[in-house]
Protein backbone atom coordinates (compact mmCIF):
# COMPACT_ATOMS: atom_id res chain seq x y z
CA UNK A 1 0.00 0.00 0.00
CA UNK A 2 0.79 3.74 -0.09
CA UNK A 3 2.70 5.31 2.48
CA UNK A 4 -0.06 7.72 2.94
CA UNK A 5 -2.78 4.76 3.24
CA UNK A 6 -0.43 3.42 5.81
CA UNK A 7 -0.26 6.53 7.97
CA UNK A 8 -4.03 6.54 7.78
CA UNK A 9 -4.21 2.34 8.94
CA UNK A 10 -1.61 3.60 11.63
CA UNK A 11 -4.05 6.78 12.86
CA UNK A 12 -6.77 4.90 12.99
CA UNK A 13 -4.95 2.08 15.39
CA UNK A 14 -3.54 4.24 17.85
CA UNK A 15 -6.88 6.78 17.61
CA UNK A 16 -8.42 3.33 19.58
CA UNK A 17 -6.60 4.20 22.57
CA UNK A 18 -5.48 0.77 23.11
CA UNK A 19 -2.19 -0.78 23.55
CA UNK A 20 -0.95 -2.97 20.11
CA UNK A 21 -2.57 -6.62 20.22
CA UNK A 22 -5.76 -8.07 20.25
CA UNK A 23 -7.62 -5.28 22.42
CA UNK A 24 -6.53 -2.95 19.71
CA UNK A 25 -7.64 -4.96 16.96
CA UNK A 26 -10.98 -5.31 19.02
CA UNK A 27 -11.33 -1.73 18.86
CA UNK A 28 -10.89 -0.83 15.52
CA UNK A 29 -12.89 -3.76 14.12
CA UNK A 30 -15.75 -3.17 17.01
CA UNK A 31 -17.89 0.23 14.79
CA UNK A 32 -20.46 1.93 16.39
CA UNK A 33 -23.00 0.93 14.27
CA UNK A 34 -24.30 4.79 13.52
CA UNK A 35 -21.53 5.64 10.74
CA UNK A 36 -21.47 9.30 12.24
CA UNK A 37 -20.76 7.95 16.13
CA UNK A 38 -18.38 5.59 14.30
CA UNK A 39 -16.21 8.77 12.90
CA UNK A 40 -16.39 10.52 16.04
CA UNK A 41 -15.05 7.58 18.64
CA UNK A 42 -13.06 5.41 16.38
CA UNK A 43 -11.62 7.48 13.85
CA UNK A 44 -9.53 10.49 13.54
CA UNK A 45 -11.26 13.57 11.61
CA UNK A 46 -9.00 13.74 8.66
CA UNK A 47 -9.14 9.67 8.14
CA UNK A 48 -13.36 10.00 8.12
CA UNK A 49 -14.16 10.74 4.30
CA UNK A 50 -16.89 13.15 3.80
CA UNK A 51 -18.51 10.85 0.81
CA UNK A 52 -19.55 7.63 2.23
CA UNK A 53 -17.48 4.81 0.18
CA UNK A 54 -19.86 2.35 -0.05
CA UNK A 55 -22.90 4.22 -1.07
CA UNK A 56 -22.75 2.23 -4.24
CA UNK A 57 -22.22 -0.97 -3.06
CA UNK A 58 -24.80 -3.52 -2.29
CA UNK A 59 -26.58 -4.07 0.80
CA UNK A 60 -24.82 -7.74 0.16
CA UNK A 61 -21.55 -6.33 -0.90
CA UNK A 62 -21.56 -4.53 2.09
CA UNK A 63 -22.31 -7.50 4.53
CA UNK A 64 -20.11 -9.03 2.59
CA UNK A 65 -17.33 -6.19 3.24
CA UNK A 66 -18.63 -6.24 7.12
CA UNK A 67 -17.35 -9.77 6.98
CA UNK A 68 -14.14 -9.17 6.06
CA UNK A 69 -13.60 -6.46 8.67
CA UNK A 70 -14.36 -8.98 11.60
CA UNK A 71 -12.22 -11.86 9.75
CA UNK A 72 -8.63 -10.26 10.11
CA UNK A 73 -7.11 -13.78 9.84
CA UNK A 74 -9.29 -14.55 6.44
CA UNK A 75 -12.16 -16.25 5.65
CA UNK A 76 -13.61 -18.81 2.70
CA UNK A 77 -16.39 -17.75 0.70
CA UNK A 78 -18.35 -20.51 1.89
CA UNK A 79 -18.07 -18.80 5.90
CA UNK A 80 -18.67 -15.29 4.34
CA UNK A 81 -21.88 -16.30 2.93
CA UNK A 82 -23.01 -18.24 6.09
CA UNK A 83 -22.40 -15.47 7.73
CA UNK A 84 -24.19 -12.89 5.66
CA UNK A 85 -26.74 -14.93 4.99
CA UNK A 86 -26.50 -15.37 1.23
CA UNK A 87 -26.22 -18.10 -0.94
CA UNK A 88 -22.05 -18.69 -1.31
CA UNK A 89 -22.45 -18.03 -5.24
CA UNK A 90 -23.66 -14.81 -4.64
CA UNK A 91 -20.94 -14.55 -1.99
CA UNK A 92 -18.18 -15.16 -5.28
CA UNK A 93 -20.01 -12.35 -6.78
CA UNK A 94 -20.51 -9.50 -4.37
CA UNK A 95 -16.63 -10.70 -3.77
CA UNK A 96 -15.83 -10.54 -7.17
CA UNK A 97 -17.04 -6.93 -7.43
CA UNK A 98 -15.43 -5.80 -3.96
CA UNK A 99 -11.97 -6.93 -5.10
CA UNK A 100 -12.46 -5.26 -8.73
CA UNK A 101 -12.77 -1.80 -6.55
CA UNK A 102 -10.16 -2.56 -4.14
CA UNK A 103 -11.93 -3.57 -1.49
CA UNK A 104 -11.15 -7.02 -0.79
CA UNK A 105 -8.45 -9.77 -2.38
CA UNK A 106 -7.87 -13.18 -2.04
CA UNK A 107 -5.04 -15.17 -1.58
CA UNK A 108 -4.32 -19.40 -1.69
CA UNK A 109 -3.45 -20.25 1.60
CA UNK A 110 -2.92 -23.65 3.48
CA UNK A 111 -4.89 -24.35 6.97
CA UNK A 112 -5.65 -26.85 9.65
CA UNK A 113 -8.27 -28.99 8.70
CA UNK A 114 -9.16 -32.41 10.63
CA UNK A 115 -5.91 -33.71 10.81
CA UNK A 116 -4.48 -32.72 7.29
CA UNK A 117 -3.73 -29.37 5.71
CA UNK A 118 -6.67 -28.06 3.09
CA UNK A 119 -5.57 -25.91 0.50
CA UNK A 120 -7.95 -23.17 0.48
CA UNK A 121 -8.47 -19.39 -1.20
CA UNK A 122 -9.12 -17.13 1.68
CA UNK A 123 -10.45 -13.37 1.40
CA UNK A 124 -9.07 -10.36 3.63
CA UNK A 125 -9.51 -6.44 3.02
CA UNK A 126 -7.82 -4.93 0.62
CA UNK A 127 -6.24 -2.06 3.13
CA UNK A 128 -6.46 0.79 0.38
CA UNK A 129 -7.03 4.33 1.37
CA UNK A 130 -11.07 3.80 0.21
CA UNK A 131 -11.45 0.67 2.23
CA UNK A 132 -10.32 2.13 5.45
CA UNK A 133 -12.34 4.90 4.89
CA UNK A 134 -15.38 2.56 4.54
CA UNK A 135 -14.88 0.50 7.82
CA UNK A 136 -16.85 3.52 9.96
CA UNK A 137 -19.81 3.30 7.38
CA UNK A 138 -20.37 -1.43 7.36
CA UNK A 139 -23.27 -2.43 9.36
CA UNK A 140 -22.73 -4.87 12.64
CA UNK A 141 -23.11 -8.49 11.71
CA UNK A 142 -26.08 -10.12 14.02
CA UNK A 143 -24.71 -11.93 16.45
CA UNK A 144 -27.88 -14.46 16.59
CA UNK A 145 -25.83 -17.46 15.86
CA UNK A 146 -23.90 -16.94 19.59
CA UNK A 147 -25.61 -19.72 22.07
CA UNK A 148 -26.36 -21.91 19.43
CA UNK A 149 -24.32 -24.69 20.22
CA UNK A 150 -22.46 -27.15 17.55
CA UNK A 151 -22.70 -30.56 16.87
CA UNK A 152 -18.68 -30.88 16.87
CA UNK A 153 -15.49 -28.73 17.30
CA UNK A 154 -15.13 -27.45 14.04
CA UNK A 155 -12.15 -29.55 11.89
CA UNK A 156 -9.98 -26.18 11.43
CA UNK A 157 -9.69 -26.49 15.49
CA UNK A 158 -8.65 -30.04 15.79
CA UNK A 159 -5.34 -29.57 16.06
CA UNK A 160 -5.20 -27.81 19.17
CA UNK A 161 -6.14 -31.25 20.96
CA UNK A 162 -2.40 -32.61 20.73
CA UNK A 163 -3.45 -35.09 23.58
CA UNK A 164 -6.29 -36.82 24.93
CA UNK A 165 -9.11 -37.71 23.10
CA UNK A 166 -8.90 -36.87 19.52
CA UNK A 167 -11.46 -34.03 18.31
CA UNK A 168 -12.95 -35.79 15.85
CA UNK A 169 -14.82 -38.45 18.95
CA UNK A 170 -15.88 -35.57 20.52
CA UNK A 171 -19.44 -34.33 21.27
CA UNK A 172 -21.31 -31.36 21.78
CA UNK A 173 -22.66 -30.20 24.19
CA UNK A 174 -22.19 -33.51 25.25
CA UNK A 175 -18.26 -32.98 26.05
CA UNK A 176 -18.27 -28.87 26.62
CA UNK A 177 -16.60 -28.73 29.46
CA UNK A 178 -13.75 -30.28 28.19
CA UNK A 179 -13.57 -28.64 24.95
CA UNK A 180 -13.51 -25.72 26.83
CA UNK A 181 -10.54 -26.87 28.97
CA UNK A 182 -8.34 -27.22 26.39
CA UNK A 183 -9.91 -24.66 23.48
CA UNK A 184 -9.44 -21.49 25.67
CA UNK A 185 -5.67 -22.33 26.49
CA UNK A 186 -4.80 -22.87 23.23
CA UNK A 187 -2.66 -21.01 21.25
CA UNK A 188 -5.22 -20.18 18.51
CA UNK A 189 -6.95 -17.17 18.87
CA UNK A 190 -9.65 -17.91 16.59
CA UNK A 191 -10.74 -21.33 18.18
CA UNK A 192 -10.86 -19.69 21.43
CA UNK A 193 -13.38 -17.21 19.98
CA UNK A 194 -15.68 -19.56 18.77
CA UNK A 195 -15.25 -21.22 22.20
CA UNK A 196 -16.77 -18.09 23.56
CA UNK A 197 -19.37 -17.16 21.16
CA UNK A 198 -20.44 -20.99 20.68
CA UNK A 199 -19.81 -23.00 24.07
CA UNK A 200 -22.79 -23.29 26.33
CA UNK A 201 -22.50 -20.86 29.12
CA UNK A 202 -22.38 -23.26 31.74
CA UNK A 203 -19.05 -24.75 29.98
CA UNK A 204 -17.59 -21.00 30.66
CA UNK A 205 -18.58 -20.75 33.68
CA UNK A 206 -17.09 -24.06 35.44
CA UNK A 207 -14.13 -23.62 33.23
CA UNK A 208 -13.49 -20.10 34.99
CA UNK A 209 -13.79 -21.65 37.96
CA UNK A 210 -10.68 -23.63 37.13
CA UNK A 211 -6.88 -23.26 38.33
CA UNK A 212 -5.26 -21.55 34.87
CA UNK A 213 -8.31 -19.80 33.76
CA UNK A 214 -9.18 -17.35 37.31
CA UNK A 215 -6.69 -14.56 36.43
CA UNK A 216 -5.51 -12.36 34.07
CA UNK A 217 -6.54 -11.84 30.15
CA UNK A 218 -8.05 -14.98 29.84
CA UNK A 219 -10.46 -15.04 32.82
CA UNK A 220 -11.34 -11.72 31.57
CA UNK A 221 -12.09 -12.50 28.23
CA UNK A 222 -14.44 -15.68 29.62
CA UNK A 223 -15.84 -12.97 31.98
CA UNK A 224 -16.61 -10.77 29.31
CA UNK A 225 -18.63 -13.97 27.08
CA UNK A 226 -20.61 -14.80 29.63
CA UNK A 227 -21.49 -11.56 30.60
CA UNK A 228 -22.46 -10.32 26.88
CA UNK A 229 -24.15 -13.83 26.05
CA UNK A 230 -25.96 -13.55 29.32
CA UNK A 231 -27.40 -9.86 28.63
CA UNK A 232 -25.13 -8.49 31.19
CA UNK A 233 -23.21 -6.13 28.85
Amino acid sequence: MSSATAGRVLAALEATGKPPGEERLRALLGQHPDPAEAKRSRLPGYLAAEHDPTADMTASERACLAVLRDRPRGVRAEEVAIAAHISKRHAQRCLGRLAENKFARKEAASIPWGYRSLDVDLWYLDLTEECVAALAHLPRLSRSEDGECPKRVPPEFWWVFWSGTEAAELKLPEHADYVASVVLDSPDRAAREWALKSLPVSALSKCRQMRGYDTGRLAAYIDAAIDRRSGRA
